[in-house]
């Protein structure tokens, strides 16, 4: 978790088919550019409650994504996936996350381990 309660790390996880990958799809890379030039990152704090995009991530070969983003609500989230259009060709799971430090800490208040 972030230092700010209302604000979360989130993992966007896609994956699609050899067939709509925008390499060999014309009109899904039609559809990428478009929303790639009209991309104004100041409204995903306004639109989407997404403060910050820590990483985009994508394997070609394995026809795959990963985005983790630092954001208020899972549901926001899902909405940008619709309007951006990552899930037109994309199956989609948006995930909570923890940082590793956060996970050390679990385990030492679980165990009572100092």
């Amino acid at each position: 978790m972030t230092g700010n309660n209302n604000i979360n790390l989130y993992g966007i996880y896609g994956e699609h088919r050899v067939e709509s990958c925008p390499l060999n799809n014309l009109n899904i890379a039609q559809q990428i550019l478009k929303s790639v030039k009209g991309f104004a990152p100041e409204k995903l704090l306004e639109t989407y409650g997404i403060h910050r995009v820590v990483g985009q991530y994508h394997s070609a070969l394995e026809h795959t994504l990963t985005w983790i983003l630092e954001a208020e609500d899972a549901h926001l989230i899902q909405q940008f996936c619709i309007d951006a259009p990552l899930s037109k060709f994309n199956q989609i799971k948006i995930v909570p996350l923890i940082t590793f430090e956060d996970v050390a800490t679990n385990i030492k208040r679980i165990h009572s381990i100092n």
